[in-house]
């Protein structure tokens, strides 16, 4: 590896992010947003911390292969060079090269007041998002003063005891969101969704799956795998992401002038439906050092059929 100078630009970075080693064990940082929680003609001022630490990251640079020089990115403009970041405004093209200047101001009157804050405008089961809805980022809400712990508690337990969740709107880095928010613990957590509009239907993936029931040894098989893989708690330190170490570990190997050597794994093998499932069990079982459940006589099913 050769190691080469250039000046530093931070726009030019290319960040990979690795997510943290154990997120309820990372410090929650400064608040990414503040305003007023609406709930009908109830207001709580919140904070909204992110749920996740992206503090774990390693940044490369981008260099010019033959001279090893950092790439620089500049805003130019063909008639006068290179222009300032206050000098450039938003303009939208509706004819070849025709544009009209949007102003900030002109955008923020666009929306009403009440997109200042988080306003939650329906209740629905806790459960009645699919995943597909969640775009990945969630936050969560804590009270911002103590007038604000009073209604926050009473929202909290009230969608808590009856299993539900609200659906709002919040305005994020000048983009209007839909968001989902739930109690989370002793919190209220809000995620985040996609916009109705960018959902797909599944329905013409469904309608391509063929009809046809499994066997019943593969039905049980199956079932036992799940019941043998199924635990009471989640050990999340498992599931941590080692990128960053394995990254870290490449660069000072190079730097030292070694050669990186990557770890040999099998290929995965393609077994027939059954004996994968029969492997997996007795797998999974000697993984988690649990007895396969004892499989009942014929007769004592009947009897208590």
């Amino acid at each position: 590896m050769s190691r080469r100078n250039g000046s530093s630009t931070p726009e030019t970075d290319a960040a990979v992010a690795v997510a943290a080693q154990d997120a309820p064990a990372a410090p929650l940082g400064r608040a990414s947003w503040s305003g007023f929680l609406r709930w009908s003609l109830v207001v709580v001022p919140v904070k909204a911390y992110p749920t996740v630490s992206s503090s774990e990251t390693i940044s490369f640079n981008q260099l010019h292969a033959d001279c090893g020089q950092r790439i620089h990115y500049q805003k130019v403009c063909p008639l006068h060079g290179k222009v300032e970041a206050e000098a450039i405004v938003r303009g939208y093209q509706y004819a070849p090269e025709q544009y009209v200047v949007v102003e900030t101001s002109e955008l923020d009157n666009l929306r009403p007041a009440k997109d200042q804050g988080l306003v939650l405008e329906e209740c629905i089961g806790a459960g009645q998002v699919e995943p597909a809805w969640f775009s990945g980022r969630s936050l969560y809400l804590a009270p911002e003063g103590l007038p604000a712990q009073r209604p926050y508690r009473v929202l909290h337990e009230a969608l808590q005891t009856r299993g539900k969740a609200a659906l709002g709107r919040i305005v994020l880095s000048g983009h209007r969101h839909l968001a989902l928010v739930r109690p989370a613990g002793r919190l209220l957590a809000m995620h985040l969704l996609h916009d109705p509009t960018q959902v797909r239907s599944r329905a013409s993936l469904e309608a391509a799956l063929r009809d046809g029931a499994a066997s019943q040894e593969e039905q049980q098989l199956a079932a036992l795998l799940i019941e043998t893989a199924t635990v009471a708690a989640i050990d999340w330190s498992k599931y941590r992401d080692d990128t960053a170490e394995k990254l870290s570990a490449l660069i000072e190997t190079k730097i030292a002038g070694r050669q990186w050597v990557v770890p040999a794994e099998e290929p995965p093998q393609v077994l027939q439906l059954l004996d994968a499932l029969k492997q997996s069990v007795a797998e999974e079982t000697k993984r988690t050092g649990r007895a396969k459940p004892q499989k009942r006589p014929a007769s004592c099913q009947r009897r208590s059929a």
